[in-house]
């Protein structure tokens, strides 16, 4: 469940749901660790993040092991208070700096990384259509984040068709197909607004434009955490 769970975090954060409430049993720092993870990871900040611990709701371990739907014997759920009692309030930090749960990978995202020349090419093509002052990115189209599932493909030349352009007020980016993403709408983020802009945010674009079809090409990357 922890890891359906965040997944659906991961989704609802890039679709720009506000508040994601993770409504999983966080009875450690370091259960809630991915999701706080993945959310500084999908552009979010600790001031976006707010650890409230609603504890029993007054009930004793007796009536919780009446109450709850899954069947946790009284045994577990007195192990589990004691267990939380202990770990004292939880903040953003002592989360960050507790042991990780599970085996930790390196690898922030997996994506198609566009080649020097095919980044010129997209710019040359798209990017007078970039408002003045924002920043430009051009870098790549996300497959998913973390490491790629099948490692078939790693190191794959991609050839990626251009096809429609989007803009929003605050992330400007291009609709590409020729390889599957995790994103409902697979895109090449072309730059941001400075004045608080985020890649993740093309996610969210819905004013899109067809273009003349043009090609261009990547690698197959997993990029590493620095």
């Amino acid at each position: 469940m922890h890891s359906k769970n965040l997944s659906n975090a991961i989704k609802s954060i890039k679709d720009g749901i506000s508040p994601v409430v993770i409504d999983n049993t966080n009875i450690k720092a370091n259960e809630a660790k991915a999701y706080v993870v993945a959310a500084l990871e999908n552009g979010l900040d600790d001031n976006n993040i707010s650890i409230v611990d609603i504890g029993t709701r007054g009930l004793t371990a007796d009536e919780l092991a009446v109450s709850n739907t899954h069947g946790v014997p009284l045994d577990k759920i007195k192990m589990m208070m004691e267990s939380h009692k202990s770990v004292g309030d939880l903040t953003v930090k002592k989360i960050l700096e507790s042991k990780d749960m599970y085996k930790q990978s390196n690898v922030l995202y997996s994506c198609v990384l566009l080649d020097n020349q095919s980044r010129t090419t997209l710019l040359d093509m798209i990017g007078d259509r970039t408002p003045e002052g924002w920043k430009v990115i051009a870098h790549h189209m996300t497959i998913n984040m973390g490491e790629l599932k099948d490692k078939t493909d790693l190191g794959k030349e991609v050839v990626l068709t251009v096809e429609e352009v989007g803009i929003s007020d605050m992330a400007m980016a291009v609709k590409v197909s020729g390889y599957p993403s995790k994103n409902e709408i697979p895109h090449i983020t072309i730059a941001v607004n400075p004045d608080g802009g985020k890649p993740v945010m093309s996610n969210k674009i819905t004013n899109w434009q067809p273009i003349k079809n043009f090609m261009i090409g990547g690698v197959v990357t997993e990029i590493k955490k620095q």
